[in-house]
């Protein structure tokens, strides 16, 4: 979808001014990203783009969940990151890169605004602050992948799960008021032996522990974090 239709470029305007990346941008500027901006839908387990896929373009999830990954050298899935609405991908590469170092796919129904990665390119070099905000996202996401890829390294099938959760709760989850963390999103057995890298029986049985333990709760794939790590 073009934004030809004046209310919809001016909600989509406001709610790209509103990501603290896009804030520090003049009205000129913000003007230039939603002219360029082709809003898009996609169904879940859809792929927006593979790895070695040209680096064209730059993308904001305005609602929904997708999963990047990368495949190693036998071609087995390696977890990257998870990522959730109102936020944008990819950073690896910016300037450098001129294909995706990872692929991208959807986890649920998705709405995702598409600009061109050399317009996204051109703004941050335009833009001090705009760049520091990147800056910014891009070491939260570096913090966080090497906070988990430390935490993974264990030959406990247990808590490889139970560190799998807990991160899919810090990347896509809600913290509430008693300090518990729900994942407003399904979650299979499958996928989260994926993250964790186990089978999805030993993930199965893991989960059934962890909820005899009183740590989450697991009912029609949605999960529940009831402990607080230390």
């Amino acid at each position: 979808m073009i934004l030809n239709n004046k209310s919809d470029y001016q909600s989509y305007r406001e709610k790209i001014r509103s990501h603290p990346e896009f804030s520090p941008l003049s009205d000129q500027d913000l003007d230039r990203i939603i002219s360029s901006m082709t809003i898009k839908s996609f169904h879940r387990g859809q792929v927006l783009f593979d790895q070695g896929d040209p680096r064209s373009n730059y993308y904001f999830l305005i609602s929904g969940v997708v999963k990047s990954f990368h495949l190693d050298e036998d071609g087995d899935e390696q977890l990257y990151l998870y990522i959730r609405q109102n936020k944008a991908f990819p950073y690896i590469g910016l300037f450098e890169d001129e294909n995706y170092a990872y692929s991208i796919e959807t986890m649920t129904e998705v709405k995702i605004a598409v600009m061109p990665m050399k317009l996204y390119e051109e703004l941050l070099r335009e833009n001090p602050e705009m760049m520091i905000n990147a800056i910014r996202e891009m070491s939260s996401i570096i913090n966080t992948t090497e906070m988990q890829l430390q935490r993974m390294v264990t030959t406990s099938a247990k808590c490889r799960v139970w560190n799998a959760i807990w991160f899919l709760g810090q990347q896509i989850g809600d913290k509430q008021d008693d300090d518990t963390i729900v994942i407003p999103y399904p979650m299979t057995l499958i996928e989260l032996s994926k993250v964790s890298g186990t089978t999805r029986e030993t993930t199965s049985l893991m989960v059934q522990q962890l909820v005899a333990e009183g740590k989450i709760q697991y009912n029609r794939k949605y999960f529940k974090i009831l402990s607080v790590r230390s």
